[in-house]
């Protein structure tokens, strides 16, 4: 399954439990240049959910594009709390979506599966939020993980054995903010 949002960023790829949630984090505008948001409208926003292989519903249209930026924000944060020291973790305030959604239990295959009611937004938030449940059953949750050079903040998969790594591709991020910090060093050194 080609996943446009994450490619763009040469970013490592979630497994296939995560890639929806790891996509939809990357339709943002982020980068050097400034990539464009997968979400800036209706078309852009269909034309993403299409190459994830989402049913050909739902369609999304103006209306549903809002939520959908808050709950990417909100989620980009938990994400990103990974970033910032443990005193001060940010809680992003996931309960105002979780209220508007409803929720039903289907079988399938002789399989418990949970599942979102209702169009539009309701269904791309629910379905992702379904997949961070299920991820977080299988300690794949704590893998996902936002690149920690400030302006990038790229959403990458963590397959390291340590879960060690900060950077969504060390040759580009990585190799920045050493650099950034060898220069400082000598500067201050210098002075």
């Amino acid at each position: 399954m080609s996943d446009l949002a994450t490619e763009r960023y040469a970013a490592a790829a979630a497994p296939e439990a995560l890639r929806r949630v790891q996509s939809f984090l990357n339709t943002r505008s982020t980068g050097s240049p400034p990539e464009v948001d997968l979400l800036a409208s209706p078309a852009s926003a269909n034309s993403w959910l299409r190459t994830l292989q989402w049913p050909t519903r739902p369609r999304l249209t103006t209306d549903d594009l809002p939520p959908l930026y808050e709950l990417r924000e909100a989620l980009q944060a938990q994400v990103g709390a990974a970033r910032t020291p443990s005193g001060s973790l940010l809680q992003p305030d996931l309960a105002r979506h979780l209220e508007t959604l409803r929720w039903g239990m289907t079988l399938e295959e002789g399989r418990l599966v949970l599942s979102v009611e209702g169009d539009g937004w309701h269904l791309v938030a629910g379905t992702l939020l379904s997949d961070i449940l299920l991820a977080q059953q299988h300690e794949l949750w704590p893998r996902l993980k936002a690149c920690r050079n400030p302006p990038c903040s790229v959403v990458f998969y963590d397959n390291s054995k340590n879960q060690s790594r900060v950077w969504h591709n060390t040759s580009v991020c990585g190799n920045l903010v050493n650099l950034r910090a060898a220069r400082a060093r000598q500067r201050a050194q210098a002075t």
